[in-house]
């Protein structure tokens, strides 16, 4: 999985490079429709800025143990 931020602040995510291009151009004609870029500078946009992502479960079976934490009981 790979993800990259938009100058907007938008975060797009997508698998692998070609996916991201495709996701970057239609964000770009969704939300910066005036904009003045082709396929091309995005191509180099996304291949400066995008980065590696990895979704994982915080715990092995995706439950975790109960609250280690809190406030003390009187």
């Amino acid at each position: 999985m790979k993800a990259m931020l938009c100058a907007c602040g938008c975060r797009l995510e997508a698998n692998g490079d070609a996916g991201l291009v495709r996701e970057a151009l239609a964000h770009r004609s969704r939300e910066h429709a005036t904009s003045v870029s082709d396929e091309k500078l995005v191509r180099r946009v996304v291949a400066e800025n995008a980065y590696r992502l990895e979704y994982a479960a915080p715990y092995a079976g995706g439950e975790g143990p109960d609250e280690e934490f809190g406030p003390e009981p009187y």
